[in-house]
């Protein structure tokens, strides 16, 4: 798991990015428009025979979300409010929780995982008309997963996900990015990082659909 490697790494060696982390991440962008982006009700119906469940995400951030008394037990992004208060879109997305990770989307670059959602998102938009897919920011992904146990009481990213993570693309330091997974019921939900060059067999892509 993407944790355990980094606490067996800086055991060995520190970790290096503590002194920089979050001193690249971009100040958040408020929405202009604070509508919620929809499915047509066409689309809506197409998706939902394909097996893929609808949310959607109002801008909250994991500053609100903690303060709505959702559990994460990553605490470093606690020292870098502009992470910690960069909200989700304003969007419904959807997403199949069959199949929440890409196949094969693991041990890949995230220049690589992008090939692949550009790949899916093509074939998905084949499909279905008026949708796309893409890579989420990490917020989108921890509004997601908490409305997700709030509707259904299952932890994406928990036990029946191999406590597996999906990369995000917000930034955190030079060229790391963030990964959102391990969702444990004892501890909450780790929002980490990991190399956007580098690969790891825990880090896949969970593409979320949205509005084309």
């Amino acid at each position: 798991m993407v944790m355990n490697f980094l606490e067996r790494e800086l055991n060995k060696t520190g970790d290096p990015r503590d002194k920089a982390r979050g001193s690249d991440i971009p100040l958040p962008n408020p929405e202009s428009l604070s509508t919620i982006k929809e499915f047509s009700p066409e689309t809506k119906e197409a998706l939902e025979k394909e097996g893929y469940l609808i949310y959607s995400l109002t801008g909250k951030s994991i500053k609100d979300l903690k303060k709505e008394g959702m559990k994460f037990w990553s605490t470093w992004h606690e020292k870098y409010p502009d992470f910690e208060t960069k909200p989700s879109i304003y969007s419904e997305v959807a997403f199949n929780p069959k199949h929440l990770f890409l196949p094969n989307s693991n041990n890949k670059t995230l220049a690589q995982q992008e090939k692949f959602v550009e790949c899916f998102s093509q074939k998905l938009g084949q499909k279905i008309k008026g949708v796309k897919a893409i890579i989420g920011e990490a917020p989108d992904y921890v509004e997601l997963t908490f409305n997700h146990l709030k509707r259904t009481s299952e932890r994406l990213f928990g036990k029946n996900y191999n406590y597996d993570y999906s990369r995000a693309k917000t930034p955190t330091v030079g060229s790391n990015v963030a990964v959102v997974g391990y969702f444990s019921a004892a501890l909450g939900l780790d929002v980490d990082y990991w190399f956007h060059g580098e690969s790891h067999g825990d880090v896949w892509i969970a593409p979320l659909v949205v509005p084309a």
